[in-house]
């Protein structure tokens, strides 16, 4: 289990290494582009496009998705997705917690809590309340892309012990 976790900490390592300090102004403007593919990034989630949410996912093979304790490839992501979303019809996300993470000019994190809706054609309907999500963010190519990606429901914590001998 340790190790499924050093994995994408060392991933996120390497790939957001800087070592000149930026300034406020550079932190500004990386925000700035970063809320901008973000909310890009949601709306493909929001509205079930598939294509679009995968055009912002990087085509590298050091790409991790992390879904409930299990680790995707992009193709492999892709192949979930393909058999999900035509089941989906919409979702919806109430923001309780963001956070923009500025490692670097070319890279930054996106870590987001709240309520995800998840609405599906038939009529069924499931709310996950304090859903997690983190994104890392690099920009090759004039563009930013998903390199990393991860998604959790928060634990029930206390633990109810009541019944616990």
């Amino acid at each position: 289990m340790k190790a499924k976790l050093l994995i994408p900490f060392l991933v996120l390592l390497a790939a957001c290494t800087t070592e000149k300090p930026m300034t406020d102004e550079q932190k500004a403007a990386v925000k700035e582009e970063g809320s901008a593919v973000v909310q890009e990034f949601f709306d493909a989630i929001k509205t079930n496009n598939p294509d679009k949410m995968f055009d912002l996912l990087e085509i590298r093979p050091d790409f991790i998705y992390i879904v409930n304790g299990d680790i995707y490839s992009r193709d492999q992501m892709k192949e979930m997705a393909t058999q999900y979303t035509p089941y989906f019809d919409r979702q919806t996300f109430i923001t309780k917690f963001e956070k923009y993470v500025i490692v670097n000019p070319s890279c930054f994190i996106y870590i987001w809590q709240g309520d995800n809706g998840a609405y599906m054609k038939s009529g069924d309907s499931t709310i996950l309340y304090d859903y997690m999500m983190t994104y890392a963010f690099r920009k090759d190519e004039g563009s930013w892309k998903v390199f990393y990606g991860q998604e959790s429901a928060k634990a029930p914590f206390p633990v109810d012990t009541t019944n616990l001998q």
